[in-house]
């Protein structure tokens, strides 16, 4: 599917401040307030170009000055411009200015551009922007969109984001937020994301999200019971159950499949003796806590209070261990041992859209399935363990970036918390649950 780009606004810079006269703001040519000077002027055109495109606009503005050294303006702009080709394109803009005697600057625009091709596709788009600027340096701004489209078969699709940013003599603190819906002929689908950083005079120190999504390296306390009831309401929402089928393996001819398993096996979990017996490890198995046992602070990693790697560092040694299974020389007619199903969750979520199907053999090499069940896609699985220290970790595809780790041991317990190593930069602490084979 092509992707269409969102015509531009255009440059939308206002500023708006509580003026001393509110009556001397001009209107199309000028105006004049009590005690204050004003200018201003409008202009209008239409314009027909070599390639038969036409388009027509008008322009007002005016600015006024108080007795005091205030000043405040005010533009606006709109027009239609039609291409040789019949589509087309009417935008419309305003903004404000205003300075007081003291310094400070604010104000505020507006504008909007509305879209339609010969086609019958409709694309609309609203933005505002806002800033205010005192004489210290510190300053707030804000901008925000709504954007839509429409086609002639039905389909829908709505998005709006929203921005601010704060900076002072001491650094910056910005947040934003973006959300989306789709409407089609068969229905509706909704999402939703919110996203907000903050950087101090000694750079970025995260930003929260509607999942709990952080940048930097994050863990976070999980306590048992609340690990336990999640895993419970995941395994009662799960309705995935056509993947890992051998009528879905028939349809999916490019996933990972040992030859010998039948339908059964892809759903069936390990105890950890029979594992460490399989794969000669010890006896006693090395279960990873993240959040309790493996924390993140300050950009280190510190496994039962002692610092063990810098954050990056750790990221690496993840990625190396997956690189060094998928790099293996492995048969699907060697004997693997199912590690079973699991869908994977962020924060508090319940519902698993994010599946693996993960198998291991005697060396330690990881293969298996993923599934994202909201785009119906799947990828094949490569990783490792690292026969040391017991780390399991993964990749999909060729998503080399973008590393799963947890413990071998703890690929053998009905939940666990794991990590997502988003490159070198950002770590993630997500939720492992092994699901229950299909109820036939």
């Amino acid at each position: 599917m092509r992707h269409k780009r969102w015509p531009g606004l255009g440059a939308l810079l206002g500023l708006l401040l509580l003026a001393p006269y509110p009556d001397s703001f001009g209107q199309r040519g000028g105006g004049v307030g009590r005690g204050a000077a004003a200018v201003g002027g409008a202009r209008g055109g239409y314009v027909v170009s070599p390639l038969g495109g036409a388009g027509g606009g008008a322009r007002s503005g005016a600015t006024v000055i108080g007795p005091g050294g205030g000043t405040a303006s005010r533009g606006s702009a709109a027009g239609s411009v039609t291409t040789g080709r019949g589509t087309t394109i009417d935008y419309a803009a305003a903004g404000r200015q205003a300075t007081g005697p003291g310094g400070v600057t604010a104000g505020r625009g507006v504008g909007g551009v509305h879209v339609t091709t010969p086609g019958g596709v409709d694309y609309t788009k609203v933005g505002r922007a806002g800033a205010a600027v005192g004489p210290g340096g510190n300053a707030v701004g804000s901008r925000g969109a709504i954007g839509a489209v429409s086609g002639p078969g039905g389909a829908t699709a709505v998005g709006a984001s929203r921005g601010g940013v704060a900076l002072g003599p001491g650094g910056a603190v910005a947040g934003g937020a973006r959300a989306g819906v789709a409407v089609g002929p068969g229905g509706a689908v909704a999402g939703a994301a919110r996203v907000g950083v903050a950087t101090g005079p000694y750079g970025p120190v995260g930003y929260a999200g509607a999942r709990g999504v952080a940048i930097g390296h994050t863990t976070r306390y999980v306590g048992a019971t609340a690990i336990r009831s999640q895993g419970v309401y995941v395994r009662k929402s799960f309705v995935h159950y056509n993947v890992f089928t051998p009528t879905w393996y028939t349809s999916h001819i490019h996933v990972w499949r040992p030859a010998a398993w039948t339908a059964a096996v892809f759903w069936r979990g390990v105890a950890w003796a029979t594992l460490a017996s399989s794969c000669a490890y010890p006896a006693e198995p090395v279960v990873f806590d993240y959040g309790t046992t493996i924390v993140y602070e300050d950009n280190r990693v510190y496994y039962n209070g002692e610092p063990i790697a810098t954050a990056p560092d750790y990221a690496t040694q993840a990625a190396d261990i997956a690189v060094r299974g998928e790099e293996a020389r492995v048969s699907e007619k060697e004997d693997w041992v199912s590690l079973g199903v699991f869908g994977m969750v962020q924060g508090d979520e319940q519902d698993a859209n994010n599946i693996f199907q993960l198998a291991i053999n005697k060396d330690g090499i990881i293969r298996g399935t993923y599934y994202n069940a909201l785009s119906d896609s799947e990828a094949p699985v490569y990783g490792s363990v690292d026969g040391k220290t017991q780390r399991a970790a993964w990749v999909v595809g060729e998503r080399k970036d973008t590393v799963y780790e947890t413990g071998i041991a703890n690929l053998t317990q009905p939940e666990t918390t794991m990590l997502v190593h988003f490159g070198k930069d950002r770590t993630q602490q997500w939720t492992l649950v092994r699901l229950d084979p299909p109820p036939d």
